[in-house]
């Protein structure tokens, strides 16, 4: 297992096990730790995928000189991927990670 996961290659069918799904969020938060998520991408069924979509959002957040959201630090993580919430999450394979972010920001920095 260890060794797909270090490729970022699923797993084969034949282990038993379900595969894996990852997610990225983008959360903004509030000096005093309150927030909400900005945007969920998922369902990612590669690590690799996951991590380089985050870094993506990462460094376009970082090139961003203004604020984004008004009293609100944007983050970027990986996390588990949650299947309840399907709705609430946007397929990263529909756009680019970094265009659905821009939307996303676009429509909660609107007044």
């Amino acid at each position: 297992m260890l060794t797909h996961a270090e490729a970022g290659l699923d797993l084969p069918d034949d282990t038993g096990m379900k595969a894996a799904h990852y997610a990225v969020l983008v959360d903004a938060r509030k000096p005093d730790g309150t927030g909400y998520t900005v945007l969920r991408l998922g369902p990612y069924t590669q690590t690799g995928h996951t991590v380089h979509d985050a870094d993506r959002l990462t460094a376009a957040l970082d090139a961003r000189e203004a604020v984004l959201v008004p009293g609100f630090t944007l983050t970027v993580r990986p996390a588990p991927y949650d299947a309840d919430d399907n709705v609430k999450y946007r397929d990263p394979y529909e756009a680019a990670a970094v265009a659905l972010l821009a939307a996303a920001v676009e429509g909660v920095a609107a007044p």
